[in-house]
């Protein structure tokens, strides 16, 4: 099949500003990566079985994993640090995707295996973003990164996860580690990140993002892929009210907005207010009754809202 006849491409506008290119198979291709997603999900299992691993530190499209999960590792504490990883996906290539099912003790397949199983994954020499086993692959291929920063987040005194190519970093302790991030001088709520956090990201063949590096205290709003995370994971109360007033727009008149990029003639995406449809708000919906569930369901367990204490924030 021609290259061109194997995904569908579009952008959609990322929340902190600019675009995401979304490459989705087609029928046919789609459907022979979500079989080679199950299967290295299953292997994935299998190996963490076997090693008597938890694997917590990655949460991104991971079996009973979610940006809930990923929230609660990092609630009531000090200092939230996020991290952008820049251009996660096309970062990963098709030899760096060969070479891990070559190499990695755990797979070691033949080098023809290694070699199709590339070809299915890859196009346009990286892992699209849109294609069903390139969550699974890039989880695969940042493992050891996550190994090194969670040694690096322990030795330190802080908790450290992953969701997909977002980083965060919470502690406690009254000062930061200057290892992971310390305040710039002279320039008031600016951060820069710590020569031993940069070093393993090198090393990991893996980019950070300067202009996605934030700090945020606990006197004001912490979120964390895109939960609020100061005293529970929790819904940033301006969507639960643009998702009502969608909701009541569709109730009293039968429609309702949406806001969409689309691209102008000089080639830049604009926001753009569109009707919507009942599977999007539908989506929004579900999403505020999972959290929503989630926090209920710890309150019936009699369970505290996340893993940190209050009492530790006077450490």
């Amino acid at each position: 099949m021609p290259v061109s006849f194997r995904y569908h491409s579009f952008e959609i506008l990322k929340r902190g500003g600019g675009s995401r290119q979304i490459r989705t198979p087609f029928p046919d291709l789609m459907l022979l990566q979500r079989r080679v997603s199950d299967l290295l999900q299953n292997c994935v299992a299998e190996i963490n079985q076997a090693h008597n691993r938890k694997d917590q530190l990655a949460h991104g499209f991971k079996r009973g994993r979610s940006i809930i999960t990923n929230g609660t590792k990092h609630t009531r504490r000090r200092y939230v640090l996020n991290i952008d990883l820049q251009d996660f996906f096309p970062s990963i290539n098709f030899g760096r995707v060969r070479g891990f099912f070559l190499k990695d003790r755990n797979f070691a397949v033949h080098p023809d295996v290694a070699t199709v199983l590339a070809q299915i994954a890859c196009h346009n020499n990286s892992l699209p973003q849109g294609s069903p086993c390139s969550p699974v692959i890039s989880n695969l291929i940042a493992h050891m990164l996550d190994i090194h920063l969670g040694k690096l987040a322990f030795d330190t005194g802080c908790t450290y996860s992953r969701y997909a190519d977002d980083l965060t970093f919470s502690t406690n302790k009254r000062i930061f580690p200057a290892s992971i991030a310390s305040p710039v001088q002279g320039q008031k709520h600016s951060w820069e990140l710590g020569d031993s956090l940069l070093e393993i990201v090198r090393r990991s063949n893996f980019t950070v993002n300067p202009q996605k590096t934030r700090m945020q205290y606990r006197t004001s709003r912490q979120d964390v892929t895109g939960l609020v995370v100061n005293s529970k994971v929790n819904i940033r109360s301006e969507y639960r009210r643009r998702v009502r007033a969608m909701a009541h727009r569709l109730f009293m008149t039968g429609r309702f907005e949406f806001v969409q990029p689309v691209r102008e003639l000089n080639g830049s995406l604009v926001p753009t207010v569109k009707e919507g449809n009942l599977a999007q708000l539908h989506g929004m919906l579900g999403h505020i009754d999972g959290v929503d569930r989630f926090n209920a369901d710890l309150r019936a367990q009699g369970q505290p809202h996340g893993i940190a204490s209050a009492k530790n924030l006077s450490n």
